[in-house]
């Protein structure tokens, strides 16, 4: 009886294709490490495939599925917010552009000494 072949090692039936960095004259070994661990990151990956301005996005969705803060026509202040992905978030979650007929429409601040591209 001859073999099935095997789905891998992660169980996700997809070959995980690693991004390899050389590593560039003047560059420091822990800033490749770092970059190869960006270029890899799933998150990173599915955040630029939804339009998310970076991964941190996951964060808040995930903590606001599970608490529910953000809620229509809430006020969020979002100190320190380049590059943006918690605004974006929130945007839609607190109604900001009153998209949702028949729901409180929210307001949204992001403060930050870096700037920030206009949602």
């Amino acid at each position: 009886m001859a073999k099935s072949p095997t789905k891998g090692t992660s169980g996700r039936g997809q070959r995980d294709l690693r991004v390899k960095v050389k590593t560039a004259k003047g560059r420091k070994l822990s800033s490749t490490r770092w970059l190869e661990r960006q270029l890899n990151d799933p998150y990173v990956a599915r955040a630029r495939r939804e339009g998310f301005r970076g991964r941190a996005a996951f964060k808040i969705l995930e903590l606001d599925d599970r608490f529910r803060f953000l809620v229509p026509g809430a006020r969020v202040v979002d100190l320190g917010c380049a590059p943006g992905g918690w605004l974006q978030v929130a945007v839609d979650r607190v109604n900001a552009l009153g998209a949702k007929q028949g729901k409180k429409i929210g307001r949204l601040l992001g403060i930050d000494l870096q700037e920030v591209e206009p949602l």
